[in-house]
C-alpha cells in the first residue's frame, strides 16, 4: 500500500534567490507560519505539515525523529535550501544540516530544545504510563495555559488527538543523548529566542549557539515561544537574517 504523502505549500519567489522551508514544531501546523511568510515578498518558500501532525496527519505509519529528518531532505531534494525551525523544528533542522552539510546552505533554529541536558525540565517528558490523550491535554494546557484543553471545540480535540503519536515521538527526542554533533554543522546558523521566552529555552539557544562553528544570535524581545505566531513582523526579519548569512 502507497503511504499518504505529506502536505507541502510552495509559494513563488525569487528566482535567483535560495528556497527557504520552514518546519513547524510539536502539535503545531505549516499554517502558524503565514502570517510571516506574507512579510517576506521576493523570497520562494516552503512550508510542510510534519509527519503526523496537520494536513500530513495520515503519513504517520512511522513518525520518529529520522523519519521526519528524511522527510525534509525529500522535501529540500536536489537545490540547497535555507531551513527554518521552530521548536522541534528546529531540531530537525540542524539534524539536517549536519548529517547532509552539501543540502543545507543557512539556518535559523528559534528556541530548539535540549532534553538530553540535566537541566531541561522534566514536565515535557512523558510518563511511561501516559496515554496520548494524556500527553496531547497536559501539552496544549502548559503552552496555551490551564484549562485550555476544555475550552477548545471537541471537534478540535479530536485532531489533536490524532496527533497524540506524533507529539509522544517528538517529546521523548534526544532523551538517550544529543541526536548530532554540533560540529558537523559547517552552514552558518542564527539561534534565536525570545525575550519573555522561558530560561530553559534560552539556556539551550545560548548553548547551541557556543557550540556550532558559525552561529550568531538574535533575539525577539518582545516575544516569547511562539514568535512566529505573535511578532511575524520581527521574525520576519530573523528569517531575512538568515538569508542574508547563505555564502555568496
Amino acid at each position: 500500500m502507497t503511504e499518504p504523502a505529506l502536505f507541502v505549500a510552495n509559494y513563488p519567489g525569487d528566482p535567483d534567490q535560495p528556497r527557504v522551508i520552514f518546519i513547524h514544531g510539536a502539535m503545531d501546523r505549516h499554517n502558524s507560519f503565514r502570517r510571516t511568510a506574507r512579510r517576506l515578498e521576493g523570497l520562494r518558500l516552503s512550508m510542510y505539515d510534519r509527519r503526523g501532525y496537520g494536513r500530513s496527519r495520515r503519513a504517520r505509519m512511522t513518525c520518529d525523529f529520522s523519519r521526519h529528518a528524511a522527510d525534509l531532505l525529500q522535501i529540500i531534494g536536489d537545490e540547497p535550501a535555507v531551513l527554518i525551525g521552530h521548536s522541534m523544528g528546529g531540531l530537525v533542522a540542524l539534524h539536517a544540516a549536519a548529517v547532509h552539510p552539501a543540502q543545507v546552505v543557512a539556518v535559523g533554529a528559534f528556541e530548539p530544545p535540549s532534553p538530553w541536558h540535566h537541566w531541561w525540565p522534566d514536565m515535557w517528558i512523558p510518563e511511561a504510563d501516559e496515554t496520548d490523550h494524556d500527553i496531547v491535554r497536559n501539552f496544549h494546557e502548559r503552552i496555551i495555559g490551564p484549562g485550555s484543553w476544555d475550552r477548545i471545540t471537541e471537534d478540535l480535540q479530536d485532531q489533536y488527538l490524532t496527533e497524540g503519536h506524533a507529539l509522544r515521538n517528538d517529546l521523548e527526542v534526544g532523551l538517550d543523548g544529543p541526536i548530532f554533533d554540533p560540529v558537523h554543522v559547517t552552514a552558518p546558523v542564527t539561534m534565536g529566542h525570545g525575550g519573555n521566552s522561558t530560561d530553559y529555552h534560552v539556556q539551550s539557544v545560548r548553548e547551541f549557539a557556543e557550540e556550532l562553528p558559525d552561529a550568531d544570535l538574535r533575539v525577539i524581545e518582545a516575544s516569547a515561544h511562539g514568535a512566529h505566531r505573535s511578532h511575524p513582523d520581527a521574525f520576519a526579519e530573523y528569517v531575512r537574517h538568515v538569508v542574508s548569512r547563505v555564502p555568496a
